[in-house]
């Protein structure tokens, strides 16, 4: 006996049920080919697209959400990056000014260079005189011990006291 097409209506038991009934019969009814013994219906389908959706639809609620936390993320970066902008642009005239300072100041230093280092000249000259007018004192004394030492031995009178 020939098996009955999906299309052609079946003898006897079926003579009596419409399309809708052979629709529904059709879907729960095993595939004889099948050999893996899972059995998909309408609900099972309904179902699994029903769990897809749900699962893409958290998956886009989860990636819309970090979007909107990095888009927010994003604007607090630019606020504080504004505030840095604005702190450095009120800084640069400081630095300005404390350059002009230190530029003044190394050249007052350098002044201060040039005149310790001529006081320090000085100093030397100064020392070397002193050096020589103890030489030329103590040539002095020496001359002075000899000439005290003559008149001593010469036995002149003590001059007369007052």
């Amino acid at each position: 006996m020939p098996k009955p097409n999906a299309h052609t209506p079946r003898a006897g038991a079926d003579a009596g049920r419409t399309r809708v009934d052979d629709r529904s019969s059709r879907s729960r009814v095993r595939p004889s080919g099948a050999a893996d013994g899972i059995t998909v219906t309408r609900w099972s389908l309904g179902l699994s697209l029903t769990v897809a959706l749900t699962v893409v639809t958290a998956a886009f609620t989860l990636v819309w959400n970090q979007t909107v936390r990095l888009g927010e993320t994003q604007v607090q970066l630019v606020a504080s990056i504004a505030g840095v902008n604005d702190r450095v642009a009120g800084i640069e005239p400081r630095m300005s000014t404390l350059e002009t300072r230190l530029t003044g100041i190394e050249t007052r230093l350098t002044g201060i260079e040039t005149h310790v280092t001529g006081l320090e000249l000085r100093v030397t000259g100064l020392e070397s005189e002193v050096r020589e007018m103890r030489e030329g004192v103590a040539g002095l004394s020496e001359e002075v011990r000899e000439l005290a030492d003559l008149i001593r031995d010469r036995g002149l009178p003590d001059p007369p006291t007052q």
